[in-house]
């Protein structure tokens, strides 16, 4: 009774481990067509209205952002600068983007807000590129892998199953 319970438990934690590792290479697809919806969002923004930076942080927010944005604009709202708010909200609060995606976030939270709008727009489109190849890559990662891993994962545990049992 004890040795199928033990099975039953290692067949789960098998299946969860594949879950969990399909689940990320969906969210990170997800936050990454957020992200780029935002920089289009923003480019814009800073083309027509010309709005200050928290308006146009909030208008984001009010849709669907990245998870990361809305812990930035209420650290803003607190008082913190933007390049700091926007450098801790995206390190911490983005846990389905990998180092790269951040990497290439990172360099918007010291150009926004600080130079000319066309600066701006030319900044966000070069970055509108590059994390579009990024989105790219984590899509077709996503469809070869993403449900190959979840049943790996399954077919581990049965293998573990039979082989103790």
């Amino acid at each position: 009774m004890l040795k199928h319970i033990a099975l039953a438990l290692i067949f789960l934690a098998c299946g969860g481990a594949g879950a969990y590792y399909s689940r990320a290479m969906f969210l990170r697809v997800k936050e990454l067509e957020a992200a780029l919806q935002m920089l289009g969002s923003l480019r814009a923004q800073l083309q027509f209205s010309r709005p200050p930076l928290e308006r146009m942080l909030s208008d984001i927010c009010a849709g669907q952002p990245p998870v990361f944005l809305p812990h930035a604009l209420r650290q803003m709202r607190a008082g913190t600068a933007f390049p700091a708010a926007w450098h801790d909200a995206l390190l911490r609060h983005s846990p389905a983007l990998r180092q790269e995606d951040r990497a290439r976030l990172l360099p918007l939270g010291e150009l926004l807000g600080a130079s000319d709008a066309a600066g701006q727009r030319e900044a966000l489109l070069l970055q509108e590129s590059l994390l579009q190849a990024q989105l790219e890559q984590a899509r077709a990662r996503r469809d070869s892998r993403g449900k190959a891993v979840f049943t790996l994962g399954i077919l581990a545990g049965l293998t573990v199953m039979i082989l103790f049992i």
